[in-house]
Formats: C-alpha cells, sequence, structure tokens
C-alpha cells in the first residue's frame, strides 16, 4: 500500500532557495526535488534581491518531474525599487508575482537598518504615481500582486487600488505587522479587506520559536504581547475564520538554514491547523484550490 504524502498536491506560496545573497537550506533544484518527490502540486519562489525567473523557468524544464515553479520579483532597491521595467522585463519572462518592498520598505515589520527606505505614500497618505503605475503594469500583465513588508496603511492602500480594477493581491504574513505596534493587522481588520481577489498568506515561520526569538529582542514594549507563546499560530487561526478559507493561501516562508526542510514544514503546519480545528477541506482549499487558481499556469 503507498501512503500519500500529507501534502501531496499543496503549493507553498512562499518559499526560499539558492542561490541567494544568503545562505539557504536547499539550492533550487535541491528543493524542486523534495516537493516533487512529495507529490506537491507547486512553489513559489520568492529572493529579497533578485528576480526567480530565470532560475525557476530552467529548474522546471530540467526537473524530472511535474512540479510547478512560480517566480517573482520584489521591488527592493537592488531592481530599482518601484521599478516599472522590472515589472515589464519579469512578466516578459514568465513571473507570476510581484511582490512590493521588503528589507527596503519604510514600514517594515521592524526597523533593519537600511539607510534609504521605500515609501509607498506620499504626503496626503495615498498612493504615490509611481506606485499606481506599478501595480496598473503588473495587472495588465496578468501577475498578482504581493504586499511584501510595507505597513498596514500602505497595505489598505494597494489592496483598494488593486481590487478597484479587479486584480488579485496577497497579503504577506498580516500576522508579523504586529511587530511594530502589537495591533498591526488584526483579524477585523482583515475581514474588511477580504473581497474578491483578495488572499492573506499564512506564513508558519511567525510561529517558529527562532523568529519570535529573533524580533523580541529589538519589537517596541506594545509589540510583545503579539511574540508571547503560541500568539502568532493564534492570529493565524482567527485571520482564517474572520476572513473565510477562499481568501487564504497557506505557505512557510521556509528556506533558511537550520530550519526544517519546506515540505516537511508544510505538513506540520497544516497538522497543526487541523489540529486547532480547521476542517481539512478548508486546507485542502487554502493549500491546493486557491494556490492552484492563482498560480497553476506557471
Amino acid at each position: 500500500m503507498v501512503t500519500q504524502h500529507p501534502v501531496a498536491g499543496a503549493w507553498d506560496t512562499h518559499v526560499h532557495a539558492g542561490p541567494d545573497v544568503t545562505d539557504r537550506k536547499h539550492d533550487i533544484v535541491e528543493l524542486a526535488r523534495r516537493a516533487a518527490d512529495a507529490g506537491m502540486g507547486g512553489l513559489v519562489l520568492k529572493n529579497h534581491h533578485a528576480p526567480t525567473t530565470m532560475a525557476a523557468t530552467l529548474v522546471e524544464q530540467a526537473c524530472d518531474s511535474d512540479i510547478r515553479l512560480a517566480s517573482t520579483v520584489v521591488l527592493n532597491r537592488s531592481v530599482g525599487g518601484i521599478n516599472i521595467d522590472a515589472v515589464v522585463a519579469a512578466a516578459k519572462m514568465g513571473a507570476s508575482r510581484v511582490e512590493l518592498p521588503t528589507m527596503t520598505a519604510k514600514r517594515n515589520m521592524l526597523e533593519q537598518g537600511e539607510p534609504k527606505t521605500i515609501d509607498l505614500l506620499n504626503g496626503n497618505d495615498e498612493l504615490k504615481d509611481g506606485v499606481w503605475s506599478v501595480l496598473t503594469e503588473t495587472i495588465n500583465d496578468g501577475m498578482v500582486v504581493g504586499t511584501g513588508h510595507i505597513g498596514v496603511e500602505e497595505v489598505e492602500a494597494v489592496v483598494d487600488a488593486v481590487t478597484e480594477v479587479d486584480g488579485e493581491v496577497i497579503v504577506t504574513h498580516p500576522e508579523f505587522h504586529a511587530a511594530r505596534d502589537g495591533v498591526g493587522l488584526t483579524p477585523e481588520r482583515q475581514a474588511r479587506l477580504a473581497r474578491d481577489g483578495v488572499y492573506f498568506e499564512r506564513c508558519s515561520i511567525v510561529t517558529d520559536e527562532t523568529v519570535r526569538e529573533l524580533f523580541l529582542p529589538d519589537a517596541p514594549e506594545a509589540a510583545h504581547e503579539a511574540f508571547a507563546d503560541g500568539a502568532m499560530f493564534e492570529g493565524i487561526v482567527a485571520g482564517i475564520e474572520a476572513t473565510g478559507p477562499e481568501h487564504n493561501l497557506l505557505s512557510t516562508d521556509y528556506g533558511q538554514p537550520g530550519r526544517m526542510s519546506p515540505p516537511d514544514a508544510l505538513a506540520a503546519f497544516h497538522a497543526d491547523l487541523e489540529s486547532a480545528g480547521i476542517p481539512r477541506a478548508d486546507i485542502e482549499q487554502m493549500a491546493r484550490d486557491n494556490p492552484e487558481t492563482i498560480f497553476g499556469g506557471a
């Protein structure tokens, strides 16, 4: 009797692999093989510093399996920031997702010592013209917008702008926003954003004890409750319940040395969610059906 892997058919919509600026647990070839061995549906490859399109295309063609690899470009300073040329190039090469700034976002989850950061809002707290241009180009080219590490006010402005023109947007690990002030993007606030074309990417990395240890020392006092033992996972469950499985994706955001291999981490995440009372059918919708809708043609 053949036992099906716990994540068979599932996608990991946010995962890191080498080559990269920083060390990664697996290179893209090894990660693709591990995902294929688990029978996964696909991976969405993310790199904070460079597009993943070339590597994803080559590995997908060379890998002796039917694993699908979707690629991204993150609009950090390394690709020119809010740079429409980077978006156009990524689209022509087959990227699926354009991620707004992460490490160089002005309202990043925590200050990371970046001397020059990217602000999406103008003096009236509205999206700058260049941001509108990038969002429009992304949507016109059939790609999904990811919110990266931008702040809550920016997230809400981006969601409004993208959904106004029937685009799709992924709110990346919304629980982490609480790192800035202890409140962040609450489940109630998420529920107000949940509409057609909006997905919340639940990343298991936010529940990792090593991440908690990394963030907690530099977090403002008001944010300490957000990092209490189990609080991030409780926030994921509450967010899913507030927004509904049709608006959620499941991922790991893994790939760092010293952590579990992403397919194994994803299986553990699914099991934890089921133990917390999330129905198996909902998990399958978030892990397989929703990403297939967005990235199935990768």
